[in-house]
């Protein structure tokens, strides 16, 4: 049975705000500097860094930079004034408070969008500001940041739809799943921490209230905004978050019961398989960062079993897709099968929490930016102390850095920063189901919701990734993902961002990358189980024709190697993306080694690819039915090295078969 959680709540929030309505004037007398124009004083900027200020009982709050050397704490301090004169000030003006500095998404599509919500995400920081009871906060109960965060949140209450609902298009009353709990997550924290203060308005703070439970309604009624959730994780999770702050803030059982059944639903709908969706496809690690992050922030308020077990999954595919080289600490991922991005962390650091890498050994494999001795962690905290990290200088055309609101997790939260030793990373890469010594095995994961399937396939010698589907041109790829040899590290890799790039067979100005590949089946022998896996035992043999371009292939999978036949009913191009690391050298027909130079034509039957593992050396092929011609382009860098796509003529009719393999 799945875990339910029911706490005891904290004091009910609208007896609270009932309460304080009574006593503001006892606990704080803020003096409100009187205008003398319509427009609001600008907030003048009082950060200095001190270390005297940064107490011992504080390190939870410095630590997080101290240990990633970033300095994401003092960068908030210093950007308050930034964002608190960001905002239209004009009080007479009908966007007054909107936050029209272009300091988050300013590209003028965004920028010019006074309804557009998600300009206003980075205001969150002045609430966080304005209530933080810290030495080394000048802005606690700054009269004019006062006015200017109460500017902001009545205009982020003024541009709310009826239905609760919030958006970044320029429709009025329209609303989206993105916005809407982006906005709500931190709406409702700034009201928690509004609250316990006690300074403001008591009918602001209701307002705020009814806006966050109106709109978390909506998210969890409106089947819109479900649907969307269970198609893209990232843009709905945040309103489990929500859910659980509204039933521990105001004791409503009713919140409570939203959460547990919003959450088993999504869970089975966003998460059949053990990658969350992402816009029809999967969220590799490291793409957006907000699913991680909220769900491990959920938990680590809740400890709610159901997170732990689908993080536990989660990084189960990371297992699958995220593949190391020789040094174990350089990863490269499949992201072919990506739903949104050609781009994530390419060693999946997930950079906004540590928190999860307490209870999940699975993921100290990819967690190596905070990977450090335990000497070494405190060395870099004593060293903080000693000279703290400064802001970073200004960006082009901005007055301050341009981080702002990428990371305010890091600050909002003092709960430190989960670091792993060097020997426990080592120790998850071994365990890694690529890892030698680690039996065969094929797991196939295909699901209505993503529209797209995926084969892994670990052999003696290589590991092989592959993406069938519909959907045809839609963002993810298919067809080949990464080729991985064990003891050599990553072959061929492909792409779903750029068909320059890409795995795949062209014909003119057609090709097969992203065309739909709807006729794979399972074997009969390989009976699936209820995890996904099914039987290795066998070799697996694959035709598919893509009729669009005339083309047929057959994919062939054993112990000795991948091999790949191309039928094409034209001349034709075979795009092959092969990963070439700076070392590595060419060995074409047992000639002399050579380096890989893309637009040199080469002749051939034999590739070898010539890699040093350690103190020696390991070879592998990509061997062709026939001599053939070819060219190596330039491709793009990644890891240790490049990927080089290798095209291959090919003739109308003629099939060629070539072959990767692990050199004896």
């Amino acid at each position: 049975m799945k875990s339910r959680l029911c706490i005891r709540t904290s004091f009910p929030l609208r007896l609270l705000l009932l309460i304080n309505a009574f006593t503001r004037a006892q606990l704080i007398d803020i003096e409100i500097p009187p205008m003398t124009s319509q427009t609001l004083p600008p907030l003048p900027d009082l950060f200095q860094l001190n270390q005297t200020q940064w107490a011992t009982e504080d390190s939870k709050w410095f630590e997080r930079d101290a240990i990633s050397q970033a300095p994401d704490l003092i960068e908030a301090l210093a950007n308050v004034a930034y964002l608190a004169n960001s905002i239209d000030d004009d009080t007479s003006s009908a966007t007054f408070g909107w936050q029209n500095g272009g300091v988050y998404r300013s590209d003028t599509a965004y920028v010019n969008n006074v309804l557009n919500a998600r300009l206003m995400e980075p205001l969150r920081t002045l609430s966080w500001a304005y209530t933080l009871n810290k030495p080394w906060n000048p802005y606690y109960h700054n009269a004019i940041l006062g006015t200017r965060l109460v500017a902001v949140l009545e205009y982020w209450l003024k541009i709310q739809s009826s239905n609760g609902g919030y958006t970044e298009a320029s429709n009025i009353g329209t609303a989206a799943a993105a916005p809407t709990t982006f906005s709500l997550q931190l709406l409702v924290d700034m009201m928690d921490e509004l609250v316990q203060d006690n300074t403001l308005d008591t009918d602001l703070l209701n307002r705020l209230l009814t806006g966050v439970t109106k709109g978390a309604e909506l998210c969890v009624t409106d089947q819109g905004f479900i649907d969307t959730g269970n198609r893209v994780s990232n843009q709905y999770v945040a309103i489990f978050y929500i859910l659980w702050r509204l039933w521990q803030i105001t004791g409503d059982t009713k919140w409570q019961t939203y959460y547990n059944n919003g959450l088993d639903a999504w869970l089975a709908d966003a998460q059949p398989a053990p990658f969350w969706t992402e816009n029809y496809g999967n969220e590799a690690l490291g793409y957006s960062r907000i699913t991680e992050w909220i769900l491990d922030r959920l938990y680590a308020i809740n400890g709610d079993a159901r997170i732990l077990e689908s993080f536990r999954r989660y990084f189960d595919w990371c297992g699958l897709h995220v593949l190391p080289e020789n040094d174990g600490l350089t990863f490269i991922t499949d992201v072919v099968g990506n739903g949104r991005t050609s781009a994530p962390a390419q060693f999946g650091e997930n950079g906004y929490y540590g928190h999860i890498t307490k209870y999940l050994t699975t993921c100290h494999a990819w967690n190596i930016v905070y990977m450090m001795t335990e000497a070494e962690r405190q060395q870099r905290i004593n060293d903080w102390r000693a000279n703290p990290i400064p802001p970073t200088g200004a960006h082009p055309g901005k007055s301050k850095a341009a981080h702002i609101y990428s990371n305010w997790p890091m600050y909002f939260e003092p709960d430190g920063l989960t670091s792993i030793t060097p020997t426990q990373q080592q120790a998850a890469v071994a365990d890694l189901p690529t890892a030698p010594g680690k039996p065969n095995f094929t797991r196939y994961f295909s699901q209505p919701t993503t529209i797209a399937s995926y084969l892994f396939m670990r052999r003696d010698t290589c590991y092989v990734t592959i993406h069938f589907g519909g959907r045809s041109n839609a963002t993810e790829a298919k067809e080949l993902g990464i080729i991985w040899f064990p003891g050599f590290g990553t072959f061929l890799r492909g792409t779903q961002a750029n068909i320059a790039y890409a795995y795949t067979t062209r014909v003119g100005t057609l090709s097969t990358f992203k065309e739909e590949i709807k006729d794979f089946a399972i074997p009969s022998s390989w009976a699936p189980t209820s995890d996904g896996s099914v039987q290795a035992d066998d070799d697996l043999a694959f035709t598919t024709r893509f009729a669009n371009v005339n083309v047929t292939k057959t994919y062939h999978i054993n112990n000795e190697g991948f091999s790949v036949t191309t039928l094409p009913g034209a001349a034709a191009t075979e795009q092959i993306p092969l990963y070439i690391a700076s070392t590595d050298k060419l060995i074409i027909d047992g000639g002399v080694e050579q380096n890989v130079v893309p637009g040199i034509a080469l002749n051939g039957q034999t590739f070898k690819i010539k890699r040093q593992t350690g103190s020696s050396f390991t070879t592998a092929s990509l061997t062709f039915s026939r001599p053939i011609n070819g060219t190596f382009s330039a491709g793009y860098q990644i890891a240790q090295g490049n990927i080089r796509p290798f095209s291959v003529t090919l003739v109308a009719s003629q099939g060629l078969m070539y072959t990767f393999s692990l050199d004896a």
